[in-house]
């Protein structure tokens, strides 16, 4: 019969042992891991040894006896180090997958064995525009890319903006922008009175899927705003002005008033077609602010306003003889077409008064020369004071302008010989964009191609090297924008001797 054991001095005995150890290994002992750290480590998500993921969208891991840091290794090539965010025998870590593929998670000792296959993230793209522009003043038109919520990504390439018919307005690059966005944007002018839409085409990357925003609409204006009132600024009492509102868009039903300093001098003039007409006679004489306000059948509402200065005097009203030097006078309320260029004009009034001419849209106008430098349609408006027995007065003209010439900035020098030895520089980082706001890419001819080969330095600039002696042809260009601006083209060919 086995007696039992003492318990107590048994527990004794294993505290000798112990003890008797720890002096015969010293600091071993005490530097020596936790048991359970080594090759015990369990990585999780959620109670789950696997999962799918996306790019940038953070999975929450739960780790047990695992040494920090831990790493995802793709099987495509590279990882991620994620940081334990508390450590100890249980532990826990947020991992933001930078890049697609199957990756498997596994702790610092190389234990532990999550896995996730991970995909690219989805993107909704937003194309941001005033609701209203004024013509010929450029406005921002901004697209946003977001990646999946709540994903950390921010999506690289770039957007195409295509207007109602899918015609291209520009393409952009990205710019990253908070957790998440990126951004682009340009400033654009709105060529004439109109509606205009614009939608992005986000073409995707590596990591982030393609998308296309809604449609956005910005209407064009005279004034920039919903109305627009359009009448002298000076006027004869008792001679008649007609005035004219317009109210966008243009299919809106409703009606307009006018008043004189707050007071209707007008009864309710329907809209038709978006514009309202009156024609008023003014009875006093001073300085005035003339308005006009709508209402709509759907509960819409604006108003707008101007000063107007009435002088009492003569009723013949003054008119101005607006010529085109070589060419012929022009005749007010006319349309004319000019091509990119400088016009000269000389303008006279039978008043005598000097003639003053103002202008809206994407042409400009200094002393008697009209400048025309990009497409779209210009107003000129030329007035004079009267005097000398006439009434001030006003006309317009209307020009279409032609395709604008893009320009760029380039370091390229001119052709010619150079040292075949020497890296000659194409185009600096502060360069690569038209006047027209378009990148512009370089090549090299087919026939040059055993000859001379571009090189693109990290620091973003464009550099050309020959690799043997010979003759090499390169070519600078940009896309045109439809009605506005024609291609840029710029040629080099040099001989490297």
């Amino acid at each position: 019969m086995t007696k039992p054991r003492n318990r107590r001095g048994l527990g004794m005995g294993l505290a000798a042992v112990s003890a008797v150890s720890a002096l015969i290994l010293g600091t071993l002992v005490l530097a020596a891991a936790p048991a359970q750290a080594i090759g015990g480590c369990s990585i999780t998500n959620n109670g789950a040894a696997s999962s799918a993921g996306t790019v940038g969208v953070p999975q929450m891991l739960d780790t047990d006896a695992c040494v920090g840091p831990l790493y995802a290794n793709y099987q495509g090539g590279g990882s991620d180090q994620i940081n334990l965010t508390n450590t100890g025998v249980l532990g826990q870590a947020v991992w933001f997958p930078s890049r697609t593929g199957n990756a498997t998670v596994t702790d610092n000792n190389g234990a532990g064995s999550y896995t996730s296959s991970v995909a690219k993230t989805s993107t909704q793209s937003t194309v941001d525009a005033p609701n209203t522009a004024q013509v010929g003043v450029a406005v921002t038109v901004t697209v946003t890319v977001q990646s999946t919520s709540p994903g950390h990504y921010q999506p690289t390439g770039s957007v195409t903006v295509v207007d109602a018919n899918g015609a291209t307005i520009t393409t952009m690059g990205l710019t990253p922008r908070g957790t998440g966005t990126s951004y682009a944007y340009w400033r654009w002018t709105a060529p004439a009175v109109g509606n205009f839409v614009f939608k992005a085409i986000y073409s995707g990357d590596s990591y982030a899927t393609t998308s296309t925003s809604a449609q956005d609409l910005l209407i064009a204006t005279p004034s920039g705003g919903t109305i627009s009132l359009n009448a002298p600024s000076t006027a004869t009492a008792g001679n008649t002005l007609t005035l004219h509102a317009s109210v966008y868009p243009y299919g809106v039903q409703g009606s307009v008033g006018f008043t004189l300093n707050g007071a209707p001098i007008s009864a309710s003039v329907p809209l038709v077609n978006g514009l309202a007409t009156y024609n008023w006679t003014p009875t006093q004489v001073g300085n005035f602010t003339l308005g006009a306000n709508y209402t709509t059948n759907q509960g819409g509402s604006g108003s707008t306003s101007q000063p107007i200065s009435i002088a009492s005097g003569p009723t013949q009203v003054d008119f101005i003889t607006l010529t085109q030097v070589g060419v012929a006078a022009w005749q007010p309320n006319n349309t004319y077409t000019l091509g990119g260029g400088t016009y000269q004009f000389t303008a006279t009034a039978l008043s005598g008064a000097q003639v003053r001419v103002a202008e809206t849209g994407p042409c400009s106008w200094s002393g008697y020369t009209l400048t025309v430098p990009t497409g779209g349609a210009c107003n000129l408006i030329a007035a004079t004071s009267g005097g000398n027995g006439y009434a001030p007065t006003s006309q317009s003209y209307t020009v279409k302008a032609g395709l604008g010439q893009q320009t760029a900035a380039l370091a390229a020098p001119l052709s010619g010989k150079v040292n075949y030895k020497k890296i000659i520089k194409l185009e600096r980082p502060d360069q690569g964009t038209t006047n027209a706001n378009q990148n512009v890419l370089w090549s090299v001819a087919k026939k040059s191609k055993s000859v001379c080969a571009l090189v693109f330095p990290p620091d973003g600039s464009v550099n050309l090297k020959f690799k043997a002696r010979g003759y090499c042809s390169v070519t600078a260009t940009a896309p045109g924008i439809d009605g506005q601006w024609a291609p840029f083209v710029l040629q080099r060919t040099y001989q490297g001797a």
